[in-house]
């Protein structure tokens, strides 16, 4: 038996409303699934942190489709080969405020902004946005009442309505949640903009990972031929693409044929 961790964090799986079923992710896993018919699949909807929490465990055989690595998750995962890249994530702010104060720059250094800027900053309650950044916000705001929470399953779309609505000044998210956020409120009258962060590469690479043990290694090589077998179809980008802006999209594109390898 395997049991897929199904992340309610939208795009990556979408489990209800108008585009459910539709996320990053929900028919990869799926496609998996219907290549893997020798184990029973099983779907069950858990938070990031409860997925990591059952895979360290490694009674059951879990896996983690759309995981990042890092050396931590390393000492407690087998990880397959990678499935895809992600644009890391960006700074959102208001296009207005942009103009204003950046002067249409589009790449920043996170650590000099947040220093330097006095506007107040949103952030999910108990959320990492990688170590750097969580060392900049820790480091660098040293007037914490600069800081706005939200927690929750919607906390990152509560912060962008927060963003919209002038309650806060900036915000961290990866494009393609802010790209589905202006899916969902497509008339929205205050224009926003997305921002490279200049500390981090464009992209990083995604994996499935699952729990440490023979059983996980096993699966993870079988599943390994399935993505092998994906990596140079159309949909593999298309699931990513779709969520993001044309710019993002273009920039994509190119960052997953060099990663990959392909040619056009």
């Amino acid at each position: 038996m395997v049991i897929w961790a199904i992340i309610p964090y939208a795009p990556i799986h979408i489990i209800d409303g108008e585009f459910k079923g539709q996320g990053i992710a929900d028919d990869y896993v799926l496609a998996a699934q219907s290549a893997m018919p020798g184990y029973e699949h099983i779907s069950q909807v858990m938070t990031p942190a409860r997925a990591w929490q059952l895979i360290a465990e490694g009674s059951n055989l879990v896996c983690h489709p759309t995981a990042l690595k890092t050396r931590e998750r390393e000492r407690i995962g087998y990880f397959s080969r990678s499935t895809i890249v992600t644009p890391v994530i960006r700074i959102l702010m208001r296009k207005a405020d942009w103009k204003a104060t950046l002067d249409g720059q589009n790449n920043l250094s996170f650590n000099e902004y947040v220093t330097a800027n006095n506007g107040n900053f949103g952030i999910v309650r108990l959320r990492s946005y990688g170590q750097q950044i969580d060392d900049a916000i820790e480091q660098g705001i040293v007037n914490k009442d600069r800081l706005m929470y939200t927690s929750g399953r919607y906390a990152s779309r509560q912060l962008y309505d927060m963003l919209l609505n002038e309650r806060i000044d900036m915000m961290i998210e990866y494009p393609w949640v802010s790209a589905y956020f202006g899916t969902l409120s497509p008339h929205m009258e205050i224009p926003l903009v997305s921002l490279t962060i200049s500390d981090f590469p464009s992209h990083t690479p995604a994996y499935v990972a699952c729990s440490k043990t023979e059983q996980g290694r096993l699966f993870l090589e079988e599943l390994n031929q399935f993505i092998e077998d994906r990596i140079p179809k159309p949909d593999n980008r298309q699931r990513m693409k779709r969520w993001l802006d044309p710019q993002s999209g273009r920039e994509f594109d190119r960052a997953y044929q060099q990663y990959f390898q392909l040619t056009k």
